[in-house]
């Protein structure tokens, strides 16, 4: 990996607040779909992590874009396939968070069209991913 300039405070910040989420959708794992979907509650509290989650995402990746002047991606996802093609974290994660952010703007902006059954399993594999994500991150801002 090539040296990556970043200001180490902006994306601290921004890892807790993705591990204190994730902590919060830890109990999604015990619930089955069909609970889930009988969830109200739980359903609000998903959806609102998984938002939180995937902007923090979005601003560490858009940060390390500006910090080290890699361009001008034009969407969010352009801004995850760019901190890629630099090495900070491996393709098929960020294709998945790709797809995370994808499901951020359903939450935000499409918030009436929302298919409950695409958000629980979103949560089920944003776990792992944001997990992959904080580690590289993190590899990243201590070397």
């Amino acid at each position: 990996m090539t040296i990556v300039a970043v200001d180490p405070l902006v994306v601290k910040l921004r890892l807790d607040t993705i591990l204190e989420r994730v902590t919060r959708l830890k109990g999604i794992e015990q619930m089955t779909e069909e609970q889930f979907l009988l969830d109200q509650t739980m359903q609000s509290a998903v959806e609102r992590n998984l938002q939180i989650i995937a902007q923090a995402i979005i601003d560490i990746c858009t940060h390390l874009v500006a910090h080290n002047h890699w361009g001008s991606p034009e969407t969010y996802s352009d801004v995850v396939r760019v901190v890629s093609t630099h090495n900070v974290i491996e393709i098929d994660l960020a294709e998945r968070l790709i797809d995370f952010v994808k499901l951020r703007n359903v939450l935000v902006h499409l918030y009436l069209d929302i298919d409950l059954k695409i958000v629980y399993r979103s949560a089920m594999t944003a776990i792992n991913d944001a997990l992959l994500f904080t580690n590289a991150i993190n590899k990243l801002i201590n070397t």
